[in-house]
């Protein structure tokens, strides 16, 4: 297998992104550096897997992580535009049983399987990305159980631009979609939800006359569709609140948003009949076990700025970033890859730490802190490792361009255990341990590798009794001249008590000479 190895910084965009890496004469083999886990990658409304394509190209080209296939789905199988049901959602990928650090999810497929990832998509006449919210945060669990299942991650981060971000906050938002253990507990399988220019309060955005213009160009936004009807804050004519955001009856005197047409037809949930009381998404409760990162725009066009940062005032997760930008349009907000990196930044609370392998090189990155960021001015990144047993840790720190300022194993509850960067490393318990480095961020987002190693902490070598590390003719000696010795007499002891009984007898010699030669 060829090596990759880095000599430069890449710099991209406008001093937005700059991807650190070892010089050349460093000789690091980063050829089998990962993130920590998995990504998905969620395309909004009328977008399709190449909305992603310049954030793939970075993390593929420039940072040499491993792309996996693209998961294909259409939504919208029997092609009716009349009903909505979530038996129409077809899967078109199986993952192959292999390691990939990032995904993109596709919903322009036909239900012949056939897929588009470019500005044509839309123009099959099949609208798959614009279906039900439903439909899609279906496709995305199965997505998950697709990924965590290829890769053998116990969890994933998700990426969502646009509707993407409500397609994923379907699935969390949602139990039944979530599998189920052998206790018999269901839940979800996200450490970080991202979104970016994400509608969470809806969005009255229409195209009007553009529809027909936007044929001409091949990315129909069709105003009737399920999507455009589940992204509503409330109806034109009704001045209802959108159902499937904050509730209501799937009638179409409450979805009344046309004057002489209206929706192609108001199943909200996608179970095959209209009539139900639905609860809305953001009625719903939202899990405060994962970090949460929410990406706005100021000069957004499409989605307003509170809507897109809505979340914080409605479930105020404790988890959380957000980062603010201007001059940036919604269609472009998921090519601000340094911003998206941002987003993704790792943990840094003990109680939401991603989960490493020991002896893994992991690629992390530095960023600039977002609002609400627990440590604004440094980037604080936490990781979990499970140790079996008594163990000496260690840290190679293969890579920090921008500087590492500390590094710390903490037990469960963040006392700290010991410097990471200790030559002889630190021993820890059996447990969970956890891994914070802390580095320096300046305004452009770096990454940096290091490999946390795990090796058994030595036996210890009661045998060994002059403390020389090899039980050698002097140990046997020392033995046999203590040979009788107990506690009784001498209350501070034997040190040829090898057994600990209390007197030095024949086991003890017999012990010492059964070690002879071993290392200590």
């Amino acid at each position: 297998m060829p090596k990759h190895f880095f000599n430069t910084k890449v710099l991209l965009g406008a001093g937005l992104l700059a991807l650190g890496a070892p010089p050349l004469d460093a000789q690091v083999d980063v050829y089998d550096a990962r993130l920590p886990l998995p990504v998905l990658f969620l395309h909004g409304m009328s977008g399709d897997a190449s909305s992603w394509g310049e954030m793939a190209s970075l993390l593929s080209n420039s940072a040499g992580l491993t792309e996996g296939a693209e998961l294909k789905y259409c939504l919208n199988g029997d092609g009716s535009s009349g009903s909505s049901t979530l038996d129409e959602v077809l899967p078109f990928t199986a993952l192959p049983t292999a390691h990939a650090d990032f995904f993109r999810i596709n919903f322009e497929c036909n239900s012949g399987g056939t897929c588009w990832s470019n500005s044509s998509s839309n123009s099959d006449g099949i609208f798959s990305g614009q279906a039900a919210a439903a439909k899609q945060g279906l496709a995305v669990a199965d997505a998950i159980a697709e990924i965590l299942d290829a890769t053998g991650a116990p969890e994933i981060v998700l990426v969502g631009h646009s509707m993407g971000g409500l397609a994923a906050r379907e699935y969390l938002q949602n139990p039944e979609y979530w599998p189920v253990d052998a206790q018999g507990n269901a839940h979800h399988h996200v450490a970080k939800l991202v979104t970016s220019g994400t509608p969470h309060n809806g969005s009255n955005f229409t195209v009007g006359w553009l529809e027909d213009l936007g044929d001409l160009f091949g990315f129909d936004i069709e105003q009737r569709s399920d999507a455009v009807r589940d992204l509503r804050t409330s109806y034109f004519y009704s001045g209802d609140p959108g159902v499937y955001l904050f509730g209501g009856l799937e009638d179409n005197w409450v979805l009344w948003d046309f004057l002489f047409q209206n929706f192609w037809n108001v199943d909200v949930n996608c179970d095959g009949d209209e009539g139900d009381n639905i609860i809305g998404l953001n009625q719903k409760p939202l899990s405060d076990d994962l970090e949460f990162a929410f990406i706005t725009s100021y000069d957004d066009g499409i989605v307003s700025s509170f809507s897109s940062d809505a979340m914080v005032s409605m479930y105020n997760p404790t988890h959380r970033e957000r980062f603010f930008v201007s001059g940036v349009f919604h269609t472009s907000m998921n090519d601000e890859l340094g911003l998206t990196l941002q987003g993704m930044d790792e943990p840094d609370d003990i109680a939401t730490a991603y989960p490493i392998t020991p002896g893994q090189t992991i690629m992390g990155f530095t960023s600039p802190q977002g609002v609400d960021a627990a440590f604004p001015s440094e980037d604080r990144d936490v990781y979990a490792i499970a140790v079996t047993e008594e163990s000496i840790a260690t840290l190679d720190t293969l890579w920090f361009g921008s500087g590492l300022l500390e590094a710390s194993w903490l037990d469960a509850q963040g006392n700290f255990l010991g410097n990471a960067l200790a030559a002889d490393g630190v021993t820890l318990d059996p447990g969970t341990a956890h891994l914070r480095i802390t580095t320096s961020p300046t305004t452009v987002v770096t990454n940096h590798l290091f490999t946390a190693a795990l090796a058994p902490a030595p036996v210890p070598c009661p045998a060994d009794l002059d403390q020389s590390g090899l039980v050698t003719a002097n140990d046997v000696l020392l033995a046999l001249s203590q040979f009788g010795c107990s506690d009784a007499d001498f209350p501070e002891g034997c040190n040829s008590d090898v057994d600990g009984d209390g007197i030095v007898g024949v086991n003890d010699i017999l012990t010492v000479l059964s070690l002879f030669g071993t290392n200590c």
